[in-house]
């Protein structure tokens, strides 16, 4: 026999799944530089696909550096050096993206292929880090974890 649930439980599991959302986040942005990496766009393609995926990190991130950054601080004082340090990497994969999205205008010009491939260095490195260090903490957040943090995590890309 099942019993509906109340609502709180559903509320907790959710916030539980934080980390697991993050890892799922950040996989699916890196399948989605993958794509434009490949060369298969047609350039008019590239640039639009390019344009959507650099506002998809940017919002990622932003997301985090408002939210989800704060409300780990706040819980996890032991996290600030680490969440200082994504932080300034976001600031410099911010550069990355603002480089790429220009040359993906001009996907023949030299230097696109190394920017893309850059910039798949930087966030895997960048992703496996941040999961390595955060993931158990966003998992530990109980329900009363405001809603931002939680579309921030769970951006949908």
């Amino acid at each position: 026999m099942t019993f509906p649930s109340t609502g709180a439980d559903d509320a907790h599991a959710r916030v539980t799944a934080l980390g697991l959302q993050l890892i799922e986040t950040h996989a699916s942005l890196l399948e989605a530089l993958d794509r434009l990496r490949e060369g298969t766009l047609p350039p008019a393609d590239l640039a639009t696909h390019c344009a959507a995926f650099c506002a998809a990190v940017t919002t990622h991130h932003t997301g985090e550096d408002a939210t989800v950054f704060p409300a780990l601080a706040a819980r996890h004082p032991e996290l600030r050096d680490v969440l200082a340090g994504l932080q300034h990497d976001h600031e410099a994969i911010a550069a990355i993206l603002r480089r790429a999205a220009s040359l993906a205008g001009a996907p023949d010009a030299p230097g696109t292929r190394a920017e893309l491939d850059g910039l798949a260095a930087i966030l895997e490195s960048h992703f496996a880090w941040e999961e390595r260090r955060l993931v158990t903490a966003l998992n530990a957040l109980t329900p009363a974890t405001p809603a931002a943090v939680t579309r921030a995590v769970a951006f949908p890309t």
